[in-house]
C-alpha cells in the first residue's frame, strides 16, 4: 500500500512539471521574429505613408559571435501606404517575411506635411494603445525624405540602437541645444496648457563625416517643431532656435560664442544652469520674470581681458539668443517657453481669467530676463590665455 502511494505521489509530480512546459508551445522563438527600430509617417495626397525601419540584432553583438558570414546589412526599410495610419500599417505587414515584434520601437519620425495635414492624432492613438509599445518612443520631425532619413546610419557601423535618433540623451549630454522628447511627455503636454509640443526637428548633414570608403551621412538636430495635436504651427530652426537651449530646466551644456568690438572670439561653456520662471499679475496685465543662474568655463580665451567684462557680455548674449527664439515662436503663435502653463500651475485663477484654448496672449514684453553668469575657472588652464 505504502508503495502504491510512492508511485502515485511520483507520478503525479512528474505531470505536474510536465505541464508547464506545455505553454512554451505556442511562442514564437526570437531570432525568428524582426525587431522594429523605427518608424515614419508621410501624408501626401490623401494617403499616408509608413516607413518601418527594422532593427540588425546581431550588429549588437560582438563579431566573434555574429557568426560567419560576410559583409551585414545594417538597416533595412519597409514602406506602404493606404487611406488610413492602420491601414498602412497592416498594408506593411502583407510584405514582411516574419512576425514584426513592436516592443524595441525606439522613435517616431513626423515629415512636415504630416504634421500639416493630418497632425499627430491617429499615430499616437494606435501607437498608444497598441500593446507591445512603450512610452519611451522618441519623437521627431523633419523636412526630409523619409526614405532618406532611415537609410541613414550611425559612424562606425554602430547598431541602429545607438543612433541619434534611438538613442538622443548620449549627445544631449555633452550637448544640450534641443531636448528629446518621448511619447509620454507629448501627451502630458497636448492635455497641459497650451495645447502644443515642442519636438526636435531633424535634418541630414550629408557628408558630415568621411570615412576609409568615402563621405558619411548623419543625422542632426536642426531646431523644434511646434504643433497641436491637429497642425503643425511651424518651426523654429539654427539660429533662431538657439535660444531655447536656455529654457530648459534640463540643460547639461553647451557652448556659446561672445565677440568683443576689437575682432577676437570667445568661446564660453556653460555647464551649469538654473532657470526660474515667476508670473506676476498685476491688474489685468501679466507677464513673467525669467531668471537664469549660469556657470562657466573659458573654453578658447586668445587674448588677456577683463573677466567680469567676459561675464556681462556672455549674459547679453544669452539675452539675445532667448529673445529671438521667442519672437520667433510669437511669430507662428506658439507659445515655445510653456508660459501658458506656468501661470496654470502657479495662479490659476489669473490663468482662467485670461486663456483662450488653453493658452494666454503673449507679446514681446511678457516676459523680462534676469541672466547672471558666473566664470568659475578656465578649464585645465588659469583664468588667462595659455600663450601670451
Amino acid at each position: 500500500m505504502r508503495r502504491k502511494l510512492i508511485k502515485h505521489f511520483f507520478l503525479t509530480l512528474i505531470v505536474l512539471t510536465v505541464i508547464p512546459i506545455a505553454g512554451c508551445w505556442d511562442t514564437t522563438e526570437s531570432e525568428r521574429m524582426v525587431y522594429a527600430q523605427g518608424i515614419g509617417v508621410d501624408y501626401k495626397d490623401g494617403r499616408y505613408t509608413v516607413y518601418l525601419q527594422v532593427i540588425n540584432l546581431r550588429l549588437m553583438a560582438k563579431s566573434e559571435s555574429s557568426g560567419p558570414g560576410g559583409a551585414q546589412e545594417n538597416v533595412e526599410v519597409g514602406h506602404a501606404s493606404a487611406e488610413s495610419f492602420d491601414k498602412a500599417v497592416f498594408n506593411l505587414y502583407k510584405s514582411a517575411q516574419r512576425r514584426i515584434f513592436w516592443g524595441h520601437l525606439s522613435y517616431l519620425v513626423f515629415t512636415e506635411d504630416a504634421l500639416k495635414q493630418v497632425g499627430i492624432k491617429s499615430t499616437i492613438d494606435m501607437l498608444d494603445r497598441y500593446r507591445e509599445t512603450r512610452y519611451r518612443i522618441w519623437i521627431y520631425a523633419t523636412k526630409e525624405p523619409l526614405s532618406k532619413v532611415f537609410v541613414t546610419t550611425p559612424i562606425l557601423d554602430l547598431s541602429t540602437a545607438l543612433s541619434r535618433l534611438s538613442d538622443p540623451k548620449a549627445a544631449f549630454h555633452q550637448s544640450s541645444f534641443i531636448r528629446p522628447i518621448d511619447m509620454r511627455e507629448l501627451l502630458i503636454a497636448i492635455d497641459e496648457p497650451g495645447h502644443e509640443v515642442i519636438m526636435p526637428f531633424i535634418s541630414i548633414s550629408e557628408k558630415a563625416w568621411v570615412t576609409d570608403k568615402g563621405g558619411h551621412d548623419a543625422i542632426k538636430i536642426d531646431g523644434i517643431a511646434v504643433t497641436t495635436a491637429d497642425a503643425l504651427k511651424g518651426d523654429i530652426t539654427n539660429d533662431h532656435a538657439i535660444g531655447f537651449r536656455w529654457m530648459s530646466k534640463d540643460f547639461v551644456r553647451d557652448g556659446i560664442e561672445v565677440k568683443s568690438k576689437k575682432g577676437p572670439k570667445f568661446n564660453i561653456v556653460i555647464e551649469k544652469l538654473k532657470v526660474k520662471v515667476i508670473p506676476i499679475v498685476k491688474n489685468s496685465n501679466i507677464y513673467f520674470n525669467v531668471k537664469i543662474k549660469a556657470k562657466a568655463v573659458v573654453l578658447v580665451l586668445v587674448e588677456k581681458v577683463n573677466l567680469d567684462w567676459l561675464a556681462t557680455e556672455t549674459e547679453k548674449e544669452i539675452k539675445k539668443q532667448v529673445m529671438e527664439t521667442y519672437s520667433k515662436g510669437l511669430s507662428i503663435d506658439a507659445d515655445v517657453f510653456r508660459l501658458s502653463e506656468v501661470l496654470y500651475r502657479k495662479k490659476v485663477k489669473a490663468w482662467k481669467q485670461a486663456e483662450y484654448n488653453g493658452k494666454i496672449p503673449l507679446t514681446k514684453d511678457s516676459i523680462k530676463l534676469d541672466i547672471k553668469v558666473k566664470l568659475v575657472n578656465g578649464a585645465k588652464q588659469r583664468k588667462k590665455p595659455t600663450i601670451d
